[in-house]
């Protein structure tokens, strides 16, 4: 039996080994993303770390359970020199790999301020894109790679050998039926150990990603969490489920996406310009932080447009902003609608909508086509054309990472526009603002400089709109135009209200007519990238019935509010209040506008409160999964 001792002895060593690492990767990730987590004192942390701990075990649990049945299954034949060096091998890589997307983390969290889920498997985020951009990454973030190097070394070199004197029990003796049966018994002991380790303990359900707010709040769970376990909660997980929170009768009353705008008018045809500037979350906006900021063109003309101060994202990524903002379509589950199993549902969008208006309808994107899937969601939405990298004219502007520069892009856009059938219904994504935040040469150093790396771009980003707007004005389409200004998502943050949940998701959102001198000022109503689809037909005067999971800004009866979900948290933003809700239970209610740093939890102070919004946010989950799951995102002619 001291020979299966050992193995069982060197098992747990070499498992304490990984643990430690997980432990120091999250220490790691906690110093590079420090910005995000400034504001957690050290108490907490060490709470968070401490209870981190069981998150690391399951994860190590699962990703090693080949090595630990490797090393308990009965027999003396396990000193076999070859077996060995054949389980330190899957050991060195299975352990590399798992500790590999901590580390990955450590900087693309910058991006996304989650930990990694499996929609990081999706042909979207492996595509060319993600492979032209390694090589920049490697240069970027080569200290992360050393770093990783480092954690592959320490596994191999102390890796816990078996003691060679070990080997003299496997030539000693028959083996008898006895220690067979308790080696056997002993093996299934150990497994079931390792099962209840990966499940998180006895409790009745295994441990969730949601299980990691019981330890953080919502803004510091993943300091909690680790990417490994993430991953593998996420993989294969059915998207959404059917929810049934009330009756068919009792949803409308409080939640109902059906929207219709009854106008005395007829149909305006104007054109209609949707720019979703690539990570431009509110900070950087000078006029909507009374400060200098890095937008000087927008700022310009934003006095002289409708712009709304409590504006919110529906997501924090790109693939998540198109769907949000051309369909009304918000980020409610783990995938983003675009690579989820519900993408070939058929919905409405600005452009389907408006194509039998007799618009013509196109999507401009200055990156490779096919990136992010947005070429194969426009066509889904109903836009006539595509305009990529491949139909652009010019590759000399391209900026060697993701496509074309935005200045010269845009101004392809203003002659592209200059060209089509009027009206019409255009999209222009931005793409200069997005890491690496590349600039062209020439205009190295004439942009600020500010406290976060991505603020240079930022500027060159409103540049570029500043001469696209001294192109377009000069054009007979200008004044007969709504443009639309809107962000896919925040990035890197400096001031306290925009780490927390509220300011990760706070974005520009913007409507400029020049000829519509009546469509002005700050506007505190709270709205959302959903609401931009049903605004702009609302403003067009479109009276016919559509499916929309916002509300037209423009419609004062309305119960506007904004939502979004992140690390199995949903938040509900509406009236003065934001909830956050688990998706079993409330957790958090903050007033917003006297509290924006969210820092007095009025749960159990405002009771009301919580039930209504509560009601609310689970009648639009109700409506948003059934829909979803049944196809039901467009008016049917029955319906009409």
């Amino acid at each position: 039996m001291n020979n299966y001792f050992q193995n069982i002895k060197v098992l747990l060593k070499r498992l304490l080994i990984v643990l430690i690492l997980y432990i120091v990767t999250r220490l790691y990730f906690y110093v590079l993303n420090y910005h995000f987590f400034n504001s957690v004192q050290f108490v907490s942390l060490m709470k968070m770390f401490f209870y981190g701990i069981r998150f690391d075990i399951s994860a190590i649990a699962y990703t090693n359970l080949l090595i630990i049945i490797l090393h308990v299954i009965p027999g003396n034949f396990k000193n076999n020199n070859t077996y060995q060096l054949i389980t330190k091998i899957l050991f060195v890589v299975i352990n590399s790999i798992a500790l590999a997307t901590n580390f990955i983390d450590s900087k693309f969290f910058e991006f996304e301020e989650k930990r990694l889920t499996s929609d990081i498997f999706s042909p979207v985020w492996l595509g060319h894109d993600t492979v032209d951009l390694i090589p920049q990454f490697i240069h970027d973030y080569w200290y992360i790679i050393l770093s990783w190097l480092i954690v592959i070394f320490i596994l191999i070199y102390f890796y816990p050998n078996i003691k060679q004197h070990a080997e003299a029990e496997v030539v000693k003796g028959k083996r008898k039926i006895k220690k067979l049966i308790y080696q056997s018994a002993l093996c299934v002991f150990l497994l079931a150990f390792a099962i209840i380790g990966g499940r998180g303990g006895f409790q009745l359900k295994p441990l969730r990603i949601i299980t990691a707010a019981k330890y953080a709040n919502s803004n510091d769970v993943s300091l909690v969490l680790n990417s490994p376990f993430t991953l593998l909660k996420t993989i294969g997980k059915k998207e959404i489920e059917i929810k049934n929170y009330f009756t068919d009768k009792e949803l409308n009353k409080i939640f109902n996406p059906v929207r219709q705008y009854k106008s005395d008018t007829s149909f305006r045809k104007m054109n209609v310009v949707v720019f979703i500037l690539e990570s431009f979350g509110k900070e950087y906006v000078g006029s909507l932080n009374n400060n200098k900021g890095y937008t000087p063109f927008l700022d310009s003309l934003i006095t002289k447009s409708m712009v709304f101060d409590y504006a919110f994202a529906n997501g924090k990524k790109s693939i998540e902003a198109v769907p949000s903002i051309l369909s009304s379509i918000p980020a409610l589950m783990n995938n983003p609608f675009i690579t989820s199993n519900y993408s070939s549902d058929k919905i409405n969008s600005l452009a389907s909508i408006l194509n039998k208006q007799g618009y013509y309808t196109a999507f401009f994107h200055g990156g490779s086509n096919g990136t992010m899937g947005f070429d194969d969601f426009a066509k889904m939405s109903g836009m006539q054309d595509y305009y990529g990298r491949d139909e652009y004219d010019r590759e000399g502007d391209y900026d060697g990472n993701w496509g074309i520069f935005d200045e010269p892009y845009l101004q392809y856009y203003a002659r592209k526009l200059t060209e089509l059938k009027k009206p019409f219904f255009t999209c222009l994504f931005t793409l200069s603002s997005h890491h690496p935040y590349t600039i062209p040469e020439k205009y190295k150093g004439k942009f600020p400089k500010g406290e976060l790396i991505n603020e240079q771009s930022i500027s060159y980003a409103d540049y570029s709109l500043k001469r696209f707007f001294q192109t377009a004005s000069k054009l007979p389409w200008y004044k007969n135009t709504l443009f639309v200004f809107t962000a896919d998502h925040t990035a890197q943050a400096y001031s306290k209200f925009y780490k927390n949940k509220l300011g990760r998701y706070s974005i520009p959102i913007i409507y400029f007519c020049p000829s519509d001198t009546s469509l002005t000022g700050i506007n505190h109503t709270i709205t959302q990238q959903a609401d931009i689809m049903p605004s702009v037909l609302d403003y067009l005067d479109y009276s016919k019935k559509f499916i929309a999971y916002g509300n037209s800004v423009f419609d004062t009866n309305a119960d506007h509010y904004a939502v979004n979900y992140m690390n199995g948290i949903y938040q509900l933003i509406n009236n003065d209040y934001t909830l956050l809700y688990d998706g079993d239970k409330s957790i958090g209610l903050y007033n917003i506008r006297t509290d924006k740093l969210l820092k007095h939890n009025l749960l159990n102070t405002s009771p009301q409160i919580v039930i209504k919004l509560e009601n609310k946010l689970k009648a639009i989950l109700q409506s948003y999964n059934n829909r979803l799951i049944n196809n039901d995102l467009v008016i049917r002619d029955k319906q009409k």
